[in-house]
């Protein structure tokens, strides 16, 4: 069936000529503007401004007089034996990004032009045999509350263009439910994540739809799969049917279905046809990401979709069951131990993105318990201590067997191991900051941040908003207008962002505090780089200033023809022969951040790039961060990586160190430890430099807290 087959009406006006000139609507909305977008690629794409209005029955005609036969092939088009016959000079994506590929039909209309047509998509659920609702096709345009219409030929003459022109296409209402709004993904301390929306008027319950599915080849597509139906606006991904009975053993349940694939199964030897071999898991495991929506329903009555939010650094951070096949390759499926010190401090994880993540184990003193031949005393030479243990804040449930344990005492001693396995005392500081609902100053429309300004060195980030907060606070913007990312709804995801902007980027100050205001979207961030160095710098300057002394570090250090390993030898060796472990500044820092929850403009330095080219002193976040700027101005692709480390002692402690690609492998690299810095080891310079991530030197003790980091390794 083709799209002109349902449509009983083509507007004139539209195929000649609103759809040729994409002349801008009469009332545009507040996400009209495309200078974001722009800023993403802005030599790729020609983004048109203004968001074209159309009715669910529009038919899409372009009128051309050049024949589909004539259009210039781009080399997708010869690579796809489908389209080999002829070119494609239009597509329709459903996301900003242009990654999915919505695959309608091209065609002829007569001698007009060219008609874009619909290709079906239904929404569908495992429970239920029949499709939900058309997502696209069969009745119009579809639920989608955005289209992408790229255009990659000149219309005159069939020629490729050297910028694609890209056209907003939204659909009317009219006729369906309000779309939900405000759509919210929040993070739980207990490792589940909710979606939540506002209520719809005239709705009695909604389905919370995932969206996008990466094949093996590495192509995404909009593959729409229904997670959950609700007459609530809320949803936990650990919600159970009733009949459902909970398991300990694996957690939040609702999103075992949607877990096609598993980083836990590479490294297998498979035989016949049918199974993934390991790069085709890495293309699926590194994919695009899934993104949530949610549609508002009355009988058979339905809304367009809501926002789509992505959610793949939220799954990176949503644990699902353990990973059996890394628990043995590490040596941590033992369940049986002789002292409570043997007992692991971490245990990997399959996380509900396919990925294997190391999560920390926390003991329950009060459901640990003594197995005894004499159940009235412990001190039964046979007695056994049975360990349960939670993975974080959790739910699940497992134990361990200790054989050797003090009768009198093992009650604190489980209480100290708890204690430590909390407790993260290092150089490392998250922003804990907190939102209110109105920044406290009005701000002047002429001093905000509204677009993604040119910056003297790459951003790193997960995604594009972190991106966005990274760049404007690396070039001096402390008022920044979040209004066109979907997740200013969201606090958690701004504050993911905001840490995120700061771990991975050597040009943004450490953050004192910051402020939000939900009704105008603007983000307001206190650096106190002013009083940072006697120099009193604005934000804009001290991050000038450090950038100008990499640059010099840089020229100096890093020669013409130096291979990748001399250049991460060459860096390493710049910061120890130049920085100092401030032991005294930690300390100081830390009672200051233990009454106030962020630290004064005096400290600052030590936990950005300032420490080290300002005054010679830094802690491990001023390492790691130093090293990542001078790698990536040396050419070289080095991200920072924050966790928990156990020292000497059997302590644990946050810290910062980095990832660097060498010759195409990412490897460790720990500048801080190499200097001695709060290892309680010797400095070896060379100890902790490009080390394998499966080297037992790091395994035993270090995990990692950013499960993010996978979508840039």
């Amino acid at each position: 069936m083709t799209f002109s087959r349902f449509f009983t009406r083509t507007i004139a006006a539209l195929s000649i000529v609103a759809l040729a000139s994409f002349a801008l609507p009469s009332a545009a909305h507040a996400d009209d503007s495309v200078d974001q977008l722009k800023k993403n690629d802005p030599t790729a794409f020609e983004w048109l401004e203004g968001v074209q209005e159309v009715n669910q029955g529009d038919q899409l005609v372009i009128p051309t007089k050049v024949k589909l036969s004539d259009f210039e092939k781009r080399k997708s088009d010869e690579a796809d034996s489908k389209s080999s016959r002829f070119a494609t000079p239009f597509a329709v994506y459903s996301d900003a990004a242009l990654d999915v590929d919505l695959e309608f039909e091209i065609g002829t209309y007569g001698t007009e032009g060219i008609s874009i047509s619909p290709s079906w998509l239904t929404l569908q659920s495992q429970s239920h045999p029949s499709p939900l609702a058309d997502i696209t096709g069969s009745s119009g345009w579809g639920l989608l509350p955005m289209y992408y219409l790229v255009q990659y030929n000149d219309l005159q003459t069939g020629k490729l263009l050297e910028h694609p022109i890209v056209r907003r296409i939204r659909v009317s209402d009219k006729g369906f439910l309000p779309r939900p709004q405000n759509i919210s993904v929040d993070e739980e301390d207990n490792g589940t994540f909710s979606v939540s929306w506002d209520p719809v008027e005239g709705a009695d319950s909604y389905y919370v739809v995932f969206l996008n599915s990466t094949d093996k080849d590495g192509i995404t597509k909009l593959r729409p799969r229904l997670v959950a139906s609700t007459n609530q606006t809320s949803w936990n991904s650990d919600q159970r049917a009733d009949d459902q009975p909970p398991r300990d053993r694996t957690l939040n349940t609702a999103l075992e279905a949607f877990l096609t694939v598993q980083e836990d199964s590479k490294g297998r030897s498979h035989e016949g046809e049918g199974w993934l071999t390991d790069e085709e898991l890495d293309r699926i495991l590194n994919s695009k990401g899934t993104q949530v929506s949610v549609i508002a329903k009355k009988n058979a009555k339905i809304s367009k979709m809501s926002d789509f939010i992505d959610i793949a650094n939220t799954l990176g951070n949503t644990p699902i069951r353990i990973a059996s096949n890394a628990q043995r390759q590490l040596g941590l499926d033992r369940w049986q131990f002789d002292n409570l010190s043997e007992l692991p401090a971490q245990i990997p994880m399959t996380m509900a993105d396919g990925h294997t993540r190391m999560q920390t184990l926390i003991v329950d003193p009060e459901k640990s318990w003594v197995q005894s031949s004499n159940p009235k005393t412990v001190k039964d030479p046979q007695a056994a201590l049975h360990v349960v243990y939670h993975i974080g804040n959790t739910r699940f449930t497992s134990s361990y067997i200790v054989n050797n344990f003090d009768p009198s005492t093992y009650t604190e001693d489980l209480q100290k191991l708890k204690k430590d396995q909390e407790e993260a005392h290092t150089g490392y500081f998250a922003p804990n900051l907190s939102y209110t609902k109105e920044v406290q100053k009005k701000e002047s429309k002429d001093n905000v941040a509204r677009t993604f300004p040119d910056t003297p060195v790459q951003v790193l980030g997960t995604t594009p908003l972190s991106k966005y907060i990274a760049a404007n606070l690396m070039m001096g913007y402390t008022d920044i207008d979040l209004s066109q990312f979907p997740e200013a709804e969201s606090g958690s995801r701004i504050e993911a962002a905001l840490e995120e902007a700061k771990d991975q980027n050597g040009l943004v100050p450490f953050i004192i505090g910051r402020q939000y205001s939900f009704k105008d979207k603007i983000l307001h961030v206190t650096l106190g780089t002013e009083g940072a160095t006697d120099q009193h710098l604005a934000p804009k300057d001290y991050s000038g200033q450090i950038n100008s002394k990499a640059d010099q570090v840089v020229a100096e250090i890093i020669k013409p023809g130096m291979d990748e390993e001399t250049k991460v030898r060459t860096i390493n060796s710049w910061i120890i022969n130049h920085a100092t472990y401030n032991y005294d500044g930690m300390e100081g820092g830390h009672k200051v951040w233990e009454k106030t929850g962020t630290l004064t403009p005096e400290y600052t330095p030590d936990h950005d790039s300032g420490g080290i080219f300002f005054k010679g002193t830094t802690v491990c976040e001023g390492y790691a961060n130093v090293f990542q700027l001078l790698a990536t101005k040396s050419g070289l692709s080095s991200v920072v990586v924050t966790g928990v480390v156990t020292l000497r002692n059997g302590s644990k402690s946050g810290h910062a160190w980095n990832q660097v690609k060498v010759n195409g492998t990412w490897k460790t690299v720990d500048v801080t430890w190499n200097d001695g810095g709060d290892s309680g080891d010797p400095a070896v310079e060379t100890k902790y430099l490009m080390i394998p991530n499966n080297d037992q030197l790091l395994t035993r003790n270090r995990v990692w807290k950013d499960p993010a980091l996978k979508k840039i390794l």
